[in-house]
């Protein structure tokens, strides 16, 4: 029995498919066959049940808390002998705060520190809360509040608070005109956006989804794309279109029957004793200090 077998065994059990289990370790899916049918083979029986769902043999459902432990302590281990490496640290940042927040930061710290090894992923929420499940990063920016069952003892080192704005072109904006209600928002723009940014997507835009002639959801880049050539209105983060609203080639709408929206967003350990490692605690330093001068520093960190 080796930790191949267990990570395989997991795996599988975690996202439900061998061919998702292979892709996730990197591997082909005859591979993770092999392993889990060498597993069975020591334990004495069938882990898993095959067909068009995988699900776990009683077998399974009793080895699989002791392979997880298994697991927890090889990677308690791993981080234990990482914590002595001061050189190496992980991040994960969500996608939407890279360009003004993360990137800032980590540029900064490595001008510093060109000997540390860094390495930063991103992604939408549920990438990112992936990660910190297999605890393979140190510090992390996630959705705020954490509704994930799985990382309820978590708590923020700090907390975002990022203005979304609606916003159009500024010839779109001119034909809607000031101070505008909804409804003459919707009569004038011929497409509503919104994006991958929420846990959950706030009611009030899904009311101005059902009010929208017609509305879609799209990554941000695309979406900016769109609204910057006047071809729809959408809800852009403050701090990412500081620039254009600045240049006036994108124009702040706030409609005066739209409540204020903010995205919250955390930044989080994740594992046990990161801010303990010098490096790690002035990392976490710089993100604060560039989301104070962003003005989405949030004093409540409820």
């Amino acid at each position: 029995m080796d930790i191949d077998q267990l990570r395989s065994f997991d795996r599988v059990v975690r996202d439900g498919s061998f061919t998702k289990a292979a892709a996730r370790l990197n591997v082909t899916q005859a591979t993770i066959s092999a392993r889990i049918a060498k597993l069975e083979e020591l334990v004495g029986g069938p882990l898993l049940t095959r067909g068009r769902r995988i699900e776990l043999t009683e077998r399974g459902a009793t080895f699989l808390p002791y392979a997880r432990r298994v697991l927890s302590t090889l990677v308690e281990s791993e981080d234990a002998l990482r914590s002595v490496d001061r050189g190496r640290i992980g991040l994960a940042t969500l996608r939407s705060v890279t360009g003004y927040l993360t990137a800032p930061s980590v540029a900064a710290f490595l001008t510093d520190h060109p000997q540390v090894e860094l390495t930063v992923e991103e992604g939408r929420h549920r990438d990112v809360a992936e990660w910190l499940h297999d605890r393979q990063i140190d510090l992390a920016v996630i959705g705020w509040p954490n509704f994930d069952p799985l990382l309820d003892t978590i708590e923020p080192l700090a907390l975002f608070r990022e203005p979304a704005l609606l916003v159009a072109s500024a010839e779109l904006a001119a034909r809607i005109g000031p101070e505008p209600t909804l409804e003459r928002v919707f009569a004038i723009a011929p497409h509503f956006l919104t994006h991958f940014w929420w846990q959950v997507t706030p009611e009030a835009i899904l009311a101005m989804r059902r009010r929208a002639r017609t509305a879609s959801h799209v990554p941000f880049e695309p979406g900016r794309l769109l609204i910057a050539g006047g071809h729809a209105v959408g809800h852009l983060l403050g701090p990412s279109i500081r620039a254009e609203l600045a240049a006036g080639d994108l124009v702040d709408l706030a409609p005066v029957d739209m409540p204020p929206l903010y995205r919250d967003s955390a930044l989080v350990a994740g594992v046990a004793g990161a801010m303990e490692r010098p490096l790690v605690a002035e990392l976490v330093s710089r993100l604060v200090e560039t989301a104070a001068s962003l003005r989405i520093l949030h004093a409540d960190r409820r």
